[in-house]
């Protein structure tokens, strides 16, 4: 007979954990993405398409261990749910790069979109997935803010990004530390 049975406080640590790289992977990808749409253009649509199918991927399976972790079963509708919201957003990129190409938007700009494309897929994705999502989407909002009107300081928009990453992980090791099964 198997006695190793989870207790409510490993998973909810654990599925926290996780939580967490998913975040800081989501975090990372975006800012790495307007930096390659800014230097590398020949790359970018490539990198864009490529990073939101793993996206897509990553929320899904996410979001099914998630729900089965907490004993949220969804069943396929989530599957569903993910394929339309994420196939909207590679889409979307499609759409905006084909816009790049006819001359109506400058590379500066496709950048931006498609930043804002992801924070309002990240944002819709928090009401499948997890609330922790639209902090996510917050953050990238944020991001995209300032490199739109700080685009010269750049390096202020990666500082603000390490003390966002940062304040979330000490977030998450103090809720992990103070964390009492009730």
């Amino acid at each position: 007979m198997d006695t190793a049975i989870n207790e409510p406080s490993v998973t909810f640590k654990h599925v926290l954990k996780v939580d967490t790289v998913l975040f800081i992977s989501i975090m990372f990808l975006a800012l790495l993405g307007v930096g390659i749409t800014n230097y590398r253009v020949d790359s970018a649509y490539s990198y864009w398409s490529y990073m939101l199918v793993f996206l897509a991927l990553m929320t899904t399976a996410w979001g099914s261990w998630r729900a089965k972790k907490l004993g949220l079963l969804q069943g396929g509708k989530l599957l569903y749910q993910q394929a339309i919201l994420w196939g909207a957003a590679l889409v979307a990129v499609t759409v905006i790069y084909r816009l790049l190409e006819a001359g109506r938007i400058n590379v500066d700009t496709t950048g931006l979109l498609v930043l804002l494309m992801l924070t309002f897929a990240t944002f819709v994705d928090g009401m499948l997935v997890s609330w922790k999502l639209y902090v996510v989407s917050a953050l990238l909002l944020l991001t995209l803010l300032m490199a739109a009107y700080v685009a010269q300081f750049l390096w202020v928009i990666l500082f603000a990004a390490i003390v966002l990453v940062g304040s979330v992980l000490i977030f998450v090791v103090w809720k992990i530390r103070h964390y009492h099964n009730p």
